[in-house]
């Protein structure tokens, strides 16, 4: 595999990440009919105005949770991918690291919380739920950036095998 085909795609996936992080993920409609229609609750949500929410509503904890796995640790991640891909002799130990933090980006768990919500929220009559394209764009980037790892694993290794 050509370590400048995989930038490329590194590339590709942090933009895929980004239109995931602004664009709306989730719609939910609840309408009920008690001889006219009432709208109760409608509301598209992004990662970015829900953090923006939490943080408004003073929900500290959660905010961090979402903006310190769902953020700041695949971030940091693609930073080291970066390194892995562009550097002569980057070192296991780096993708080792890359490895670890991978389990603790929250990226794939989101994505699968949001089509939970959206299969929940289906479930009841009154209410309609829809997937917006920011979901496509998130869960495209989980599986780019997990294609991407196992890609730079196998690179990295074919490199130890040639340096030994």
């Amino acid at each position: 595999m050509n370590r400048y085909l995989l930038l490329g795609l590194h590339v590709i996936s942090l933009i895929l990440l980004g239109f995931g992080l602004v664009l709306d993920m989730l719609h939910i409609d609840i309408s009920t009919h008690i001889f006219i229609d009432f709208n109760l609750f409608n509301e598209k949500r992004s990662v970015l105005g829900t953090l923006q929410t939490l943080w408004e509503s003073a929900n500290y904890f959660p905010f961090l949770l979402i903006f310190l796995f769902g953020i700041i640790v695949p971030l940091v991640k693609s930073a080291i991918i970066f390194y892995l891909l562009l550097a002569k002799s980057p070192g296991r130990k780096w993708y080792r690291f890359v490895s670890t933090i991978s389990k603790w980006a929250m990226a794939d768990v989101l994505a699968i919380s949001i089509f939970v919500a959206f299969l929940g929220a289906n479930a009841l009559q009154s209410t309609k739920a829809t997937i917006e394209p920011g979901f496509y764009f998130f869960a495209a980037y989980v599986i780019l950036s997990g294609i991407i790892s196992m890609l730079l694993g196998k690179i990295i290794k074919d490199q130890s095998i040639l340096n030994a």
